[in-house]
């Protein structure tokens, strides 16, 4: 797995594909002998990443979901989870499903939320948790503006900003995206409430890769968080993290409704502290 995502990073996408079929036979050929979850749905994970990135989308979408189906059998950890969702949220966008990757945005969003206040509060939230919750905010972001909902738009952009500024600092390229499409965010509101016609959005959801021994993000490493500051406000999940469908074929899976899930709820407010540079 890891020389597969390696080799696709690197551009070599016939390296890439060969080294993550070799994985999946291997683990679908021992599946007797010990359970390989785990490492199946990472496999299944970066397969989607690679057929993404070859433009095959419905392939993608079909191992994706199959990852998804892994990771909620085995009660991965809410942070895998989530990316998982994030993934499928941007191959869904890709393919103009934006009410059903907004679902998987949000209960992305609603996961990680929940897993850095739990977290915070036992001093264990980690710094890519953090990346993770505004990749989150800006994929939910994205696609309301494609169902031109501009004002939560917006407020999703301005949350997601505020995380980052505060723990990746403000120069992360991350920082610098949120606070570039608040602005546009917010104009294209006034401009729809002026009745003027309707904003081309430029800004696409952003897909996590992973490897073998873990999620990791294309961003830089933030600096070390200030554990004091709150969390801000996370939009209602809506839909519950059993969002998958069945490999084979290239038409879209059905996806079953779920009831909703509760409301992330942030910590309450505490002074700020300034949020250290990145190296």
């Amino acid at each position: 797995n890891k020389d597969g995502m390696a080799a696709l990073r690197a551009g070599n996408a016939k390296a890439a594909f060969e080294q993550l079929k070799y994985a999946e036979a291997i683990l679908l050929a021992n599946q007797g002998e010990q359970d390989h979850s785990s490492l199946l749905a990472v496999t299944c994970n970066n397969l989607g990443c690679y057929y993404k990135q070859t433009n095959k989308l419905h392939a993608a979408l079909s191992h994706l979901r199959r990852s998804l189906k892994i990771e909620v059998a085995m009660k991965a950890d809410d942070v895998t989870v989530a990316g998982t969702h994030l993934n499928v949220c941007a191959i869904l966008s890709k393919l103009d499903k934006h009410d059903k990757a907004l679902q998987h945005a949000l209960c992305a969003l609603e996961l990680v939320g929940s897993h850095i206040s739990s977290g915070e509060e036992g001093g264990q939230a980690t710094q890519d948790d953090y990346t993770t919750l505004v990749v989150a905010y800006h994929n939910v972001a994205v696609e309301r503006e494609y169902l031109h909902q501009w004002d939560q738009a917006a407020m999703a952009y301005k949350q997601g900003f505020e995380v980052a500024r505060r723990v990746l600092g403000d120069q992360h390229p991350l920082s610098k995206a949120m606070s570039k499409n608040v602005a546009k965010a917010l104009s294209s509101s006034h401009r729809f409430a002026k009745g003027a016609p309707n904003q081309r959005v430029d800004a696409e959801p952003i897909q996590l890769g992973t490897f073998a021994s873990g999620m990791a993000t294309t961003a830089a490493a933030p600096p070390e968080r200030p554990s004091s500051n709150p969390m801000p406000t996370t939009p209602e999940a809506k839909e519950q993290n059993q969002w998958y469908g069945e490999e084979g074929g290239k038409q879209e899976q059905q996806e079953e409704e779920q009831p909703s899930s509760p409301v992330y709820q942030p910590p309450a407010q505490a002074p700020s502290k300034p949020a250290p540079q990145p190296a």
